[in-house]
């Protein structure tokens, strides 16, 4: 298992980043076998020539203010720059690639694609990043579709994404280059949300990023009582009740997942992260945009994540590649999926 391999198999600190890093850094404390295979992987079985390919482009320091201050560097070596070596591959291989990053509310999916935007056009590769939540309804259709969830929550449940114009916006983009995207803005409506404009590009390479992204409807004996479900509170029958919607509201994503070339997931160690990570999420806003959900709203949409899809749903993604995310954000270990199940 991940986490087994990711606790029994750390090696020496600093090994790989010696040639310009303190070899006791205390920020790099992934193991070093499953990261090695990635980037062998993505075109680079000499780990030092990608190093000084990268040192030579910035390294940890390429466009380090759209990081949060407080990032560490495991995440730059361990997710950053492997992306965006992925990215230049993918430039190489084909016209156009459609890439997903997967991973909870608050993970730090969002930032990460913040800085791949920053450092691509820094790097003059032709990448635009956009999130499934740009995709919500508009108003008016997405109150009607969230209308009866026991959580009551106003966005972020499979249905309430408007799918239809995502097909048209990736076939319009294949056919022509251009990307049109709507833009949602969390911080109106109280903190509800609705659209804010549109926003146009023209990458080679998208990005599409969000917390469901990837996962599939499990067995329906499962999805209405799986083994996993262990919640305190334990699920409610209204909860119980209503994953049938949730279940098929989720099937009609799959076309969707896949058209994706290639699937990354932020996968925490401990599920129950969320509940610190969206708690903080929430809090940044109220600092950027002086709004936020209200205390009783933040706890329904904590609820809704722990309890809206089975966990093992998320266990079960089908990703590439995997990142173990421990409650902190500390990158436990990032390597292929097939080599960590």
């Amino acid at each position: 298992m991940a986490l087994e391999q990711s606790e029994s198999s750390s090696c020496p600190q600093g090994q790989l980043f010696s040639p310009w890093s303190d070899p006791a850094d205390p920020e790099l404390l992934f193991p070093l076998p499953p990261y090695e295979k990635l980037l062998a992987h993505l075109g680079w079985p000499d780990h030092q020539a990608w190093l000084a390919h990268w040192q030579s482009r910035g390294g940890s320091a390429l466009k380090r203010t759209f990081w949060h201050p407080a990032t560490r560097r495991d995440w730059i070596w361990g997710l950053g720059l492997p992306l965006l070596t992925l990215v230049e591959h993918c430039l190489e291989a084909r016209s156009f690639s459609l890439l997903g990053i997967s991973g909870l509310p608050g993970s730090g999916k969002t930032s990460l694609g913040k800085w791949l935007e920053a450092a691509a056009c820094e790097l003059d590769l032709p990448l635009s990043v956009v999130s499934l939540d740009d995709f919500y309804w508009p108003a008016s259709e997405l109150d009607k579709a969230m209308r009866g969830n026991p959580w009551a929550v106003p966005r972020a449940l499979p249905g309430s994404h408007d799918l239809a114009l995502i097909s048209k916006s990736l076939d319009d983009w294949l056919l022509d280059g251009t990307f049109y995207a709507p833009q949602f803005d969390k911080s109106k409506r109280a903190g509800r949300g609705d659209r804010q404009g549109w926003r146009r590009t023209k990458p080679r390479v998208l990005v599409l990023e969000g917390w469901f992204l990837g996962c599939q409807p499990s067995r329906d004996s499962c999805f209405t009582n799986s083994p996993d479900d262990q919640l305190r509170p334990p699920l409610t029958q209204a909860e119980i009740d209503y994953r049938p919607f949730v279940k098929e509201a989720l099937e009609a994503y799959l076309p969707l997942w896949k058209r994706l070339d290639q699937l990354w997931q932020l996968r925490p160690l401990d599920f129950n992260s969320t509940c610190l990570w969206k708690a903080e999420q929430e809090a940044s806003m109220q600092l950027e945009a002086g709004v936020s959900l209200a205390s009783k709203e933040l706890d329904g949409f904590v609820r809704m994540i722990l309890a809206a899809i089975p966990h093992s749903c998320f266990q079960a993604i089908a990703a590439d590649v995997v990142a173990d995310l421990t409650p902190s954000r500390q990158l436990k270990r990032i390597g292929l999926r097939s080599l960590a199940i």
